[in-house]
């Protein structure tokens, strides 16, 4: 929970004058900003300090792993602890890609969010709701404490988590909840071939491809043509038609993203190939002779 999460359990309890049966006194008249800040600084102790000290069984004790505040309320494991800090991120590319039963677990957590300048926008909405009333009506006993984007480090609950800034985010999340949130399958797939290094290597997502992606035609169809990227629609279009043998004339208007003598490639990690698609006028350049190609001579 943030400080935010906080305030606002605060003031439902202000709001209900009791919890769980018990009244709250009397001398509580109101919850004004000094006194939540007093509230939430008895709730909680901070001993990201190095002290030593037993965190008292009744407060909560702040999680070591974020540099903003964020305090532990029960065990949960990386994937869990992540989504619950930020409400905007959600498990994208190759954990992505293992929650749909694409690909085998990957030892680090993938995880995207929205970008900093739209992070704040989105942040600001999810107050005002809470908080039932907008940022031009509210005042300081309002708004003592803010939700602000939580910074983890690098190792949270003992694996790695790479996080992902997106203009684009999604919100069609293929486990709309709050404990789970992933991209949808369609946009899974099209994020592999937007970052292919960030999914296992282009060689990885070629196959996973082939092997899965004839199943999902339309939903990959559907992400690809929302794509702000050319390339992607590109490789899209090479991997459907020429690999797969999709035909779906949606797919055939991404040909208007093709340019002839670019110096595109299927795989942006591996140098230029002499082997390429003339129909995408795209760089074949896997190791993978049974790729559907032209050889330059």
């Amino acid at each position: 929970m943030s400080e935010w999460d906080l305030l606002l359990l605060a003031r439902k309890l202000f709001h209900d004058r009791q919890y769980l049966g018990t009244s709250i006194p009397p001398r509580n008249r109101e919850l004004n900003a000094r006194r939540a800040r007093k509230l939430i600084s008895e709730a909680t102790y901070d001993n990201s300090y190095g002290f030593e000290n037993e965190v008292p069984p009744d407060r909560l004790r702040r999680d070591p792993e974020f540099s903003s505040m964020q305090y532990i309320v029960c065990e949960g494991d990386t994937t869990r602890v992540i989504l619950e800090a930020d409400p905007f991120s959600y498990v994208s590319h190759a954990s992505a890609l293992e929650m749909h039963g694409l690909a085998p677990a990957p030892a680090e957590l993938h995880v995207s969010t929205p970008e900093r300048s739209i992070w704040p926008i989105l942040a600001r909405k999810r107050m005002e709701d809470g908080l039932g009333l907008s940022f031009n009506e509210a005042g300081e006993d309002d708004l003592p404490f803010r939700l602000s984007q939580p910074q983890p480090t690098q190792l949270v609950r003992g694996m790695i988590v790479h996080r992902h800034e997106t203009r684009d985010p999604t919100t069609a999340y293929a486990l709309a909840s709050e404990a789970m949130r992933v991209t949808s399958i369609g946009e899974t797939f099209r994020d592999t071939l937007a970052k292919p290094a960030w999914c296992g290597g282009m060689t990885k997502v070629a196959s996973i491809w082939r092997e899965h992606a004839r199943s999902y035609a339309n939903q990959i169809i559907e992400a690809v043509q929302q794509s702000a990227e050319k390339i992607v629609r590109v490789r899209a279009g090479y991997l459907l038609e020429e690999v797969l043998g999709v035909q779906d004339p949606r797919i055939g208007t991404w040909l208007a993203d093709a340019q002839r003598g670019s110096s595109r490639k299927l795989d942006p990690a591996a140098p230029y190939a002499g082997r390429f698609s003339a129909r995408w006028m795209l760089s074949i350049n896997l190791d993978d002779p049974s790729l559907p190609a032209i050889t330059v001579c």
